[in-house]
């Protein structure tokens, strides 16, 4: 239940990471989408990690 629970937490953060990439790509700060972008993929590896329990 504890790993389903952070799972769905870490991918409603890549959702944010992903709208928030949007907007800096937007303003061209590239370098903050980049960084955003990246938070997105490693929060997406953590939920995939919380609820099936293997990395690939």
């Amino acid at each position: 239940m504890q790993k389903s629970l952070f799972g769905l937490f870490t991918a409603v953060l890549c959702g944010i990471c992903v709208l928030c990439s949007i907007q800096a790509f937007q303003k061209k700060r590239y370098g903050l989408a980049l960084l955003f972008l990246l938070n997105a993929v490693t929060n997406l590896v953590n939920s995939i990690h919380a609820v099936y329990g293997v990395l690939f």
